[in-house]
């Protein structure tokens, strides 16, 4: 009996998983994930397809064949759908993933007709019963909702055989470690999910067996992903405990990257044990330098205490922090480019580049602006565009263009990187400072192994090389800031803090490279501001989410103070 053939087709967005990337390509950890929770015994035979590799057109016959991916990959996921259904009529074709969630929101599901099936919420406890309706042709319903949360303590450990086939061509690991995150900020997608305002974690003891089965495959870069790793503190430390007896039993020392929130300020125990355990670099979402902005959002957690201090405190142990930063918040003002450049040099932020903000279907945003007017008529996937958002900004379009064009010639400067880079340093001259032995979780030898793997991503680096070296002031601060690392020699590991700083300037570099007024698609409020405009009328009473309703009512009101305040501004 010839068994079914199943293939995972992995087709994202070339700019976001090439470009946002610093040029390194990470695996499909959706893929691996559901794989395992496919039952061994039905012999399935199991491939994984990643468009950045491998052409499309080339891809051998599947029964089945399974996609996901998030709201931009759309186009691309409709085009590699088009490609196979060509070249294998009579293959069966599966969505899922955030992508499907998301367009649920807002009605827009009929964008996603041309599979077969589509998959709305967690995929692991449905994917095995449907892939055998579907090779049984018993399959009769083309939407499946699954309105359970998976308990992340009922997840099992990679589909081995396609881990060991393939990890070779990515940067380290992505391991999902935890869902889910207690906070409720306006414009966040977290929230919305079932169940999702609180931390789901995996086994401790499962998390540790799988570092160390990738660790014997070669991988010492980690990305633990998570939707706030301190989301549950106690959880996080048992975690950085259990790797920390795990190392007195091997010899592997990887490194880790991961998600979390800028409380970990408040933490010093859990940030001198994380250095120890190997962590290196943390995303944060620092969101603003405004205050009025993150209490729009209701931020609350970066409100408690200044963000700056917050931020060098969180350095000063070691850990370079990856800074997500937005433009475009009602309470933005004209000052919002230059507070940010200055916020991120006085913090000593190496890493920091802002989107424009977006109302992600289904949050407390998204529900504001449409119940305001402000919600546009756009497409999804860039378009061709570098920014293309979907709400009415209160600062004129013109203002937000120039601006963020003057802002990025500035981010790109080398005497603004080389003093951000020395500001860096010198908040980590102190006695908090736990070294990593030169272990960075940016690894160059590690990069370049996976770009001489992706033609593309070698084209993109060399890109970048030049274009960096195109500008004779990026060489003479090049130099200086080497200079600058040599001279603090009372910092082990500098150099790695070096390398990862030059990745992250090149990086946007190319980014910005060229980038002109066309390069936005974007829109303003036409006319007189109206308080309607700002806080419109039922704003208060439109949460109905899967959240106990003092909480999300105690946002709303946090946010309503801040808007507010906004209104007397703005409407005088």
């Amino acid at each position: 009996m010839t068994s079914s053939c199943v293939t995972f087709i992995h087709s994202p967005n070339r700019f976001y998983s090439e470009v946002q990337n610093n040029g390194v390509i990470f695996m499909p950890v959706w893929a691996y994930t559901l794989a395992s929770h496919i039952d061994e015994s039905k012999q399935y035979n199991l491939s994984l397809v990643d468009t950045r590799f491998e052409n499309i057109k080339d891809v051998d016959y599947a029964d089945v064949f399974l996609f996901s991916g998030i709201n931009q990959d759309l186009p691309d996921i409709l085009q590699s759908r088009s490609a196979l259904a060509a070249r294998h009529p009579s293959a069966k074709f599966v969505l899922g993933g955030p992508i499907c969630w998301s367009f649920d929101q807002v009605d827009d599901l009929d964008k996603l007709d041309a599979f077969d099936y589509i998959v709305i919420g967690d995929g692991e406890a449905v994917i095995d019963h449907l892939l055998a309706q579907i090779l049984a042709g018993s399959a009769d319903e083309k939407v499946i909702r699954n309105r359970e949360r998976f308990a992340l303590s009922q997840s099992k450990p990679f589909y081995r055989q396609m881990v060991s086939s393939t990890i070779d061509r990515y940067y380290g690991a992505v391991l999902e470690i935890s869902r889910g995150c207690p906070f409720l900020c306006e414009f966040c997608d977290i929230r919305i999910l079932p169940d999702n305002n609180r931390p789901h974690s995996r086994q401790v003891d499962m998390i540790v067996e799988e570092i160390d089965y990738l660790c014997s495959l070669g991988v010492r870069s980690f990305l633990l992903a998570c939707d706030n790793f301190i989301g549950d503190p106690r959880w996080a430390e048992e975690v950085v405990d259990a790797i920390l007896k795990w190392q007195e039993t091997t010899e592997y020392r990887p490194v880790f990257y991961t998600w979390l929130t800028l409380n970990l300020y408040k933490m010093p125990d859990l940030m001198r044990k994380m250095r120890r355990a190997g962590f290196d670099s943390l995303f944060i979402g620092v969101e603003s330098f405004n205050s009025n902005s993150l209490l729009e959002t209701a931020k609350v957690q970066n409100t408690a205490s200044g963000v700056i201090g917050a931020v060098q405190e969180i350095q000063s142990y070691g850990f370079p922090v990856v800074a997500g930063l937005i433009f475009g918040f009602d309470s933005d003002d004209e000052n919002c480019f230059d507070s940010t450049l200055n916020g991120l040099l006085e913090a000593g932020l190496i890493s920091g580049d802002p989107s424009l903000l977006t109302a992600l279907p289904g949050t407390p945003l998204f529900k504001r602006m449409k119940l305001a007017g402000r919600i546009r008529d756009s497409k999804y996937g860039l378009g061709g565009h570098k920014y293309h958002t979907n709400i009415k900004y209160l600062l004129s379009r013109d203002f937000l263009i120039q601006g963020y064009l003057k802002f990025a010639v500035k981010l790109n400067s080398g005497e603004y990187q080389y003093a951000r880079f020395k500001a860096f340093l010198d908040n980590m001259a102190g006695e908090k400072y736990i070294s990593l032995g030169g272990r960075s979780y940016f690894n160059p030898k590690l990069a370049i192994q996976v770009m001489r793997k992706n033609p593309a991503a070698l084209k993109l680096t060399l890109h970048r090389l030049g274009a960096f070296a195109s500008s004779p002031a990026n060489i003479w601060y090049l130099f200086k800031a080497l200079g600058y690392t040599m001279f603090k020699s009372k910092i082990e590991g500098r150099f790695s803090y070096f390398q990862f700083w030059f990745a992250i300037w090149t990086t946007i570099i190319v980014k910005y490279q060229g980038i002109s007024e066309a390069d936005f698609d974007i829109e303003s409020l036409e006319g007189k501001v109206e308080t309607k405009h700002i806080i419109p009328d039922g704003y208060i009473d439109s949460a109905g989410e899967a959240i106990p309703e003092n909480k999300t009512l105690a946002q709303r009101r946090e946010t309503l103070k801040s808007l507010e305040s906004l209104v007397k501004q703005k409407i005088a």
